[in-house]
């Protein structure tokens, strides 16, 4: 009995090692997670909570400012439909979203996922704000880890701990030109402008020449355009003017291989005063500093001004009002890409990058069916995010979606505010059909992006596109850059000067930005 009894442990052990010693099986499977099943058997589960189940609990989810009621817009609905779950929608503020985010989090607010940029997560992540999502994907959101991303996009949502703390919802083109100008071709042409500039020499031209036609009968440039994404970050200068002095990105690589601030950059005085001779010619809006997304829109589509700076979504709340309100034609409308310095240069940090990602707050006790809603979701997704085939949209000769309007753009149009995670192939399958939602929208990319100068524009790799978040990034970061445009800011309103630069290094300095250097140039150099 006692051999029978140590052969039985033996094969036990056997066994045992046998599945510990397996290998997964999927290769866009994120590390430090396990198959269900191994060559050695069946393993345990994670203990991770029990759903509580669609139609028993309801979910409260955080997203960025938007211009509709979330709970009451048809996606809303549709999501519900197809998934199970109610979900109640809250927005953060259009200003101060920073900062109106970390105060909820870090109170307790009974939020179950927070929808948020990648430099907001890895704040939250530093903090300790957020629960680890290994366990709960394994064994709710198959979907999700087999939806075919790279492992390096699942490194950039782990911690220093290893785990995972988001899901993604990738940007959906590589090389878009995402801050764009719109300029009223129509009062342009009556001023003796029949073209758009294309270097930042003729955009300076084009201003003095619209100021002296006009005077002060139209604001003659309105900005900057805020909107937080990774494409669109809340920058004081719009990248189509800082693509001319070779500068796209806060932190970027030299050609030495040295990573530097934006200040620290050759042509960075030489912005800042391009800038400020604008604001001291009266080229641009005076109120350029207090400025945001909604006063940009109601300048643009009340007539008030000649070129506003934004991006697609622009379009969608404004152009319409803009052309009815002064009965305006597309031939009415002109698109400034970025432009190119005296030199040629003409830089743009490409876009393949996360636009968003979602998290758990630690304070969530509804963590198990959030990955559930989430894994519902991207089963679903052409249905969520497209629509019905032969209701909203036909396949064409090539197999490629066609969106039907006005009905798709009805019922679908502003389904992307509820992306949560999306698959690796939806830029290539779904998004497509997402930008032909609107005239405005399409009329824009077609201009800007589908029809750019490749030959006069350099797109440059986001080289910190998927590094993971680092405690001195994510503690110190958001603030750095929120300094950055206040001095920006404040040099071209004439509150400081260029000379000033030596004492914002120094409180750059104090205020962690060697440190985030560090762990930057550390990171680059171990991936180049």
């Amino acid at each position: 009995m006692k051999k029978v009894f140590a052969l039985f442990l033996c094969l036990v052990m056997i066994l045992s090692m046998t599945a510990c010693g397996s290998k997964a099986t999927t290769e866009t499977k994120p590390a430090n997670t396990t198959d269900s099943a191994s060559s050695g058997g069946q393993q345990a589960a994670p203990e991770v909570p029990a759903l509580k189940g669609p139609g028993n609990v309801t979910l409260k989810r955080l997203g960025y400012n938007t211009a509709f009621d979330p709970n009451t817009d048809i996606n809303a609905k549709v999501l519900e439909e197809s998934t199970g779950y109610h979900v109640e929608y809250f927005m953060l503020p259009a200003e101060n979203a920073d900062e109106k985010l970390l105060m909820d989090i870090s109170g307790g607010a009974d939020y179950d996922a927070v929808n948020v940029t990648i430099n907001q997560f890895r704040t939250l992540v530093a903090q300790g704000a957020l629960q680890p999502l290994d366990d709960l994907l394994e064994v709710y959101g198959q979907d999700i880890l087999n939806s075919g991303h790279s492992e390096d996009v699942w490194n950039a949502l782990r911690g220093e701990d290893g785990h995972i703390y988001a899901v993604p919802y990738m940007y959906p083109a590589d090389h878009e030109i995402a801050n764009f100008m719109v300029a009223r071709k129509d009062l342009c042409e009556a001023a003796g402008i029949t073209e758009m500039p294309t270097t930042i020499d003729e955009f300076y031209d084009m201003l003095v020449t619209l100021k002296k036609f006009y005077g002060d009968q139209y604001i003659i440039l309105s900005g900057p355009f805020y909107q937080a994404s990774e494409a669109n970050e809340a920058w004081a200068i719009p990248k189509t003017i800082t693509a001319a002095f070779g500068i796209y990105s806060d932190w970027m690589v030299n050609d030495e291989g040295k990573v530097i601030y934006m200040t620290e950059h050759e042509n960075f005085p030489k912005m800042v005063e391009f800038m400020s001779k604008l604001y001291k010619e009266g080229l641009i809006d005076p109120d350029w500093a207090v400025n945001t997304e909604a006063t940009l829109k109601e300048k643009f589509s009340s007539g008030k001004t000649i070129i506003c700076c934004g991006n697609r979504g622009l379009g969608d709340y404004a152009m319409p009002a803009l052309m009815e309100n002064l009965k305006l034609t597309w031939d009415d409308i002109g698109y400034i890409s970025a432009l190119s310095g005296p030199d040629g240069t003409c830089k743009y940090m490409e876009t393949t990058a996360f636009n968003f990602v979602t998290c758990i707050p630690k304070s969530s006790k509804n963590a198990a069916d959030v990955v559930n809603w989430w894994n519902l979701r991207i089963k679903d997704d052409l249905h969520i995010t497209i629509g019905d085939e032969g209701v909203h949209f036909n396949y064409d000769a090539n197999g490629k979606i066609d969106p039907i309007n006005p009905i798709f753009a009805e019922e679908r149009g502003n389904s992307y505010w509820y992306l949560d995670v999306t698959s690796a192939t939806w830029g290539s399958e779904l998004w497509p059909a997402r930008v032909r939602k609107s005239a405005s929208q399409w009329h824009a990319f077609s201009a800007v992006t589908v029809n750019a100068d490749t030959n006069r524009i350099e797109f440059v790799t986001n080289e910190f596109k998927f590094k993971p978040a680092t405690e001195a990034y994510s503690k110190y970061n958001t603030t750095l850059f929120n300094d950055l445009k206040d001095y920006l800011l404040q040099v071209m309103a004439g509150i400081r000067t260029i000379g000033d630069l030596k004492t914002f290094t120094s409180d750059w300095t104090n205020a962690g930005g060697e440190e985030v250097r560090a762990e930057l140039q550390a990171y680059y150099d171990s991936n180049k």
